[in-house]
């Protein structure tokens, strides 16, 4: 699996208030109509100070990307360690990483539409960067363990579920409007539950 050092992480000491002001920029702008000038003025410096400030647009983007990526860390944790059978700590856990892809929604829509390049890397036998996976993958391993979820290759499922649940859930919300519940018991509903009655191999 992509090792987690793959994910972006920002090298430089960024003043939090430029993040803020990144994550205001792409929620007004887009994230491909964000640039360093208007996130100057989001944080209500001039064109000039933001440049002496020697921080490129992207450092910036990677700096949100990481406090998003801390958030979903921060999210799913109660789930992978709390009570209850392994099936039910996985829709928890879905349901949390649904809750904090809203608190960075104009972000990842705009990483959607960029082909997600954070989250894993291209070709057909890449897989998701183990700091989003690694945790479903644990929870595909109890639920084989404790009997409630099915035996499968857990690498490749977990992979499948954070794809499937995270970027539907994120293009029905950016794109469609649809309303979080909805979305979300939608999106969560099919990928535990499936479609085809009976037990599938």
């Amino acid at each position: 699996m992509v090792q987690s050092q793959d994910l972006p992480v920002n090298r430089v000491d960024i003043d939090p208030r430029l993040i803020d002001a990144t994550a205001a920029a792409i929620a007004r702008w887009g994230l491909t109509e964000t640039t360093r000038e208007r996130i100057a003025a989001e944080a209500g410096l001039s064109r000039a100070t933001i440049y002496r400030r020697e921080v490129t647009r992207d450092q910036l983007v990677a700096a949100l990307t990481a406090r998003a990526a801390q958030t979903f860390r921060n999210a799913i944790f109660p789930a992978i360690t709390g009570r209850g059978t392994a099936a039910e700590r996985l829709q928890a856990a879905l349901e949390a990483m649904c809750a904090a892809a809203d608190e960075y929604l104009p972000l990842l829509a705009g990483m959607f539409l960029a082909h997600g390049e954070v989250f894993h890397r291209p070709g057909p036998d890449a897989l998701t960067v183990d700091v989003f996976a690694e945790p479903l993958e644990r929870l595909l391993i109890d639920g084989a363990a404790d009997g409630t979820l099915r035996h499968v290759p857990e690498a490749v499922t977990a992979t499948v579920l954070f794809n499937m649940v995270g970027w539907g859930y994120i293009h029905l919300r950016a794109s469609h409007h649809w309303d979080p519940e909805v979305a979300r018991r939608s999106v969560i509903g099919l990928a535990l539950h499936g479609l085809v009655a009976g037990k599938a191999d």
